[in-house]
C-alpha cells in the first residue's frame, strides 16, 4: 500500500517536472524571442527617429543661421554701405516732409557728393570755397563714441545732417523716422535755429525751422 501511494506522488513529481521544464522550453523557445525581438526593434526605431531629428535639426540650423546673419547684416553691415544708408536717408526725409540742405560726412564726402541729396550747386560752392585762401576749411564731425573703447573691427560713420522743415512736429518726426532705420545709429545731438532764423523752405512759410542732426553708425570691417 505504500509502494503504491510513493509510486503515485513519484508519477506526480514527474509529471510536475516535465510541465516545469516544457513551460520553460516554450518560454525559453518562443517568448523570450519575442521579447528579445520587440526590444531589439523599440532600440533600432529610437536610434532611426534620433538620427531623422538630427538630420532635421542639421537641415534647419544652416537657414536659421543664414537669416540670423542677414539681420544682423541689416543691423551691423560688413561694409560702410554708404548708398543704402543715404537711401534710408531720402526715405526719412520724404516721410517727414522735410528738406535735407546737406550731409557731411567725416572723411566721406566724396562718396556723398554723388548722392542725390547733394545738388551740383552745392558741390560747385563747395569746390569754390575748397580754394578760396584762407578760408577755413569745415569741421567733420565726430561722435562722443569716438572716445570709448571698441573692438578693433567696428568703424564708426558720423555725419552731420543740416534739414529744414516747416516747424517742430515735422523736424519731431524726421528724427523718429531717423532713428526707426533698421542700421543701428546713435544720434549724438541735435542742434535747433530760432524760428525766423532760416528761409527758403517754402513761399508760404514763415518760420521755417532748421536743425543740424548729428548721427553715427556703425559696420564691420572684416579686414
Amino acid at each position: 500500500m505504500n509502494d503504491l501511494v510513493s509510486n503515485k506522488r513519484t508519477g506526480y513529481l514527474l509529471i510536475i517536472a516535465l510541465v516545469i521544464v516544457l513551460l520553460g522550453a516554450i518560454y525559453y523557445f518562443l517568448i523570450y524571442p519575442l521579447n528579445e525581438e520587440k526590444t531589439s526593434k523599440e532600440t533600432t526605431i529610437s536610434i532611426v527617429e534620433n538620427e531623422i531629428a538630427l538630420l532635421d535639426a542639421e537641415s534647419v540650423a544652416p537657414v536659421e543661421v543664414e537669416e540670423k546673419s542677414v539681420l544682423l547684416e541689416r543691423k551691423v553691415p560688413i561694409a560702410r554701405e554708404l548708398d543704402t544708408l543715404l537711401q534710408s536717408i531720402e526715405e526719412v526725409e520724404l516721410v517727414s516732409e522735410a528738406k535735407i540742405e546737406s550731409i557731411e560726412f567725416n572723411n566721406y564726402d566724396e562718396i556723398v557728393a554723388d548722392s542725390s541729396l547733394v545738388t551740383s550747386e552745392e558741390q560747385a560752392s563747395t569746390e569754390s570755397e575748397d580754394v578760396v585762401e584762407g578760408e577755413q576749411p569745415t569741421e567733420t564731425p565726430v561722435s562722443p563714441v569716438a572716445g570709448t573703447p571698441l573692438p578693433p573691427q567696428l568703424k564708426l560713420i558720423t555725419f552731420n545732417i543740416s534739414v529744414l522743415t516747416k516747424d517742430y512736429d515735422h523736424i519731431n518726426t524726421f528724427i523718429k523716422e531717423l532713428e526707426s532705420i533698421e542700421r543701428i545709429k546713435r544720434i549724438d545731438q541735435v542742434e535747433f535755429s530760432m524760428p525766423g532764423e532760416e528761409q527758403g523752405y517754402d513761399d508760404e512759410t514763415e518760420e521755417a525751422i532748421s536743425a543740424i542732426i548729428q548721427v553715427t553708425t556703425f559696420y564691420y570691417d572684416k579686414k
